[in-house]
Order: structure tokens, then C-alpha cells, then sequence
């Protein structure tokens, strides 16, 4: 059947093929070459299938590196905080990524013992980060991320919410860094 499938498409493609034969060559003028530049600047793109759709996009922004264990990104592009966090999830730094957490982890509402138990069943994350949307309300400047986590066979897919006060007089550095205001993961 595959073999009568087959043989079918390439009889197609070659009746295609084979019909503009007869056609006589149309030889570009001197006013056509603008349009023949127009058409070569910029390549035909390919429409993405239902599941590349749904997929995270990789960010464009570089994984921060992290500067000590259990210390999270001071960065003020919160893509750049979440590629940091990504980054302590794939070495399983559960400190760091604890870390990321509002008041330094506390916001997790987990301890640290009990944060690295829940995220301890990723064996060998790959995390992929999509692009994010910022939006600010009532003081505070929010940053929303499709996130999604390969380990081995296992997919986890969710949001992670970031959130930071706005530049006030009298907030803390604690209430001016980027953090994990929440996240719709389970790991």
C-alpha cells in the first residue's frame, strides 16, 4: 500500500513538473530586477504546525549565569531573571531556584526541604521559556511566561508569573528585584 502511495505522489509531482514544459521562458527585463531583489531579501517562512503553536518559544535573552548558590538574579529584565531560575532548575540548584521565590524563597510557601522534595522528581530538566508579556497594576509591574520542562519522556507545562514593585521611593531591593510571584508547574 505504501509502495501504491508513493508511486502515486511522484507520478503526480512529475505530471506538475512536466506540464509547464511547454510554457515559454519568461527572460527578466531591466524594470523587473527590483522585484527579483524584493523577492530574494527576505526567505519564505514556513507556517508552524498546531503543536509548534502551542509550544514556548526559546527566549532570545541569554541564561544569566547564577553568582552564588541560593542567590537570585538582580537583573531588571525579567527574562533574563526567569532564564537564571531556568538555568538553577536544569542543575537542579533547588536552593537558587527556591531562591527566586518572593523574600527569598519564602514566597513558595514551601521550606527549603520541602521545595527541593517536590522538585527533586525532575531527574534531568531542559527548561524552554516562551516569550513573556509585561503589565503593570495597582504599583506593580507583573511579567508572564509560558514555561515548559522536558525531563526524559516527562513534559510539564505552566506559567510563571514574576512580579516587582514599581520604582518607588522607600521599597527595599528584596521589593524591587524580579521574583516568582507564582506559577501554574508541577513538577
Amino acid at each position: 500500500m505504501i509502495r501504491a502511495t508513493l508511486a502515486a505522489v511522484l507520478a503526480s509531482a512529475l505530471a506538475i513538473n512536466l506540464s509547464g514544459c511547454d510554457r515559454p521562458v519568461h527572460e527578466p527585463s531591466p524594470t523587473d530586477a527590483p522585484d527579483i531583489a524584493a523577492s530574494m531579501a527576505a526567505p519564505p517562512t514556513m507556517p508552524a504546525s498546531a503543536a509548534d503553536a502551542a509550544a514556548p518559544v526559546p527566549s532570545a535573552t541569554p541564561t544569566a549565569e547564577i553568582a552564588a548558590p541560593g542567590q537570585p538574579s538582580a537583573s531588571r529584565d525579567p527574562a533574563e531573571v526567569l532564564s537564571a531560575w531556568a538555568k538553577a532548575v536544569e542543575t537542579r540548584d533547588w536552593a537558587t531556584a527556591r531562591a527566586y521565590w518572593g523574600d527569598h524563597g519564602k514566597g513558595s510557601g514551601l521550606s527549603d526541604k520541602a521545595f527541593a522534595a517536590k522538585w527533586a522528581s525532575l531527574l534531568d530538566p531542559r527548561v524552554t521559556i516562551g516569550k513573556g508579556e509585561q503589565e503593570g497594576a495597582a504599583g506593580s509591574l507583573y511579567y508572564t511566561a509560558p514555561v515548559r520542562i522536558i525531563d526524559g519522556p516527562r513534559t510539564v507545562r505552566g506559567n510563571v508569573v514574576l512580579r516587582r514593585v514599581n520604582d518607588v521611593d522607600g521599597a527595599s531591593e528584596e521589593q524591587l528585584r524580579w521574583h516568582i510571584e507564582s506559577t501554574t508547574l508541577a513538577p
